[in-house]
């Protein structure tokens, strides 16, 4: 499964280029978070308008479409930033497996035991591949998302599979 080049790690950014992201992160970032911000508000004071109108059917399910929409064209961290730690580290194996192993173990998400979904950005994994976050998952009981497209170029979607026959009937019902 994992035979494929895009599950290796990638090649290291050249050190002009890195700088030249972490610059231009270090002056867009504050405009891109208000930008973000702004428009994160407006979806939730459409959301307060459609509340009064959500008689109508699909509504609910449409505000939640808009705000999916809004966190894949505007993130709140693009996928293109740099920080310090990752301009230091650029091709640091340690640094990346320790920042795969802390996503799975200590991230919000991944501690808790009610979610069955974790996504793991490029970011955290650059150095190691896509490979080691799937190997280092499924140690910690996790497993690549059989239902979506893999694109470990991006990122790894993994799903946490059900533990026993209760856990297996929430999912189905």
């Amino acid at each position: 499964m994992y035979r494929d080049s895009s599950w290796d790690p990638r090649p290291t950014r050249g050190s002009a280029r890195l700088w030249l992201q972490y610059l231009i992160t270090t002056v867009y970032a504050p405009v891109h978070w208000a930008v973000f911000t702004v428009l994160l508000l407006t979806v939730i004071a459409l959301g307060f308008v459609l509340e009064i109108i959500s008689w109508i059917p699909g509504v609910e399910s449409g505000l939640l479409k808009l705000i999916d929409l809004l966190f894949k064209v505007c993130p709140p961290w693009p996928s293109w930033f740099v920080t310090l730690p990752e301009l230091r580290h650029e091709g640091d194996t340690a640094f990346y497996r320790e920042r795969v192993e802390r996503h799975l173990t200590n991230s919000r998400r991944a501690a808790d035991p009610k979610t069955r979904e974790l996504d793991v950005p490029l970011r955290k994994f650059r150095a190691v591949g896509a490979g080691y976050v799937a190997q280092a998952a499924a140690a910690r009981g996790w497993e690549p998302h059989p239902d979506t497209p893999y694109n470990p170029l991006r990122e790894v979607k993994l799903l946490r599979p059900p533990q026993n026959a209760r856990d297996t009937a929430q999912v189905a019902g």
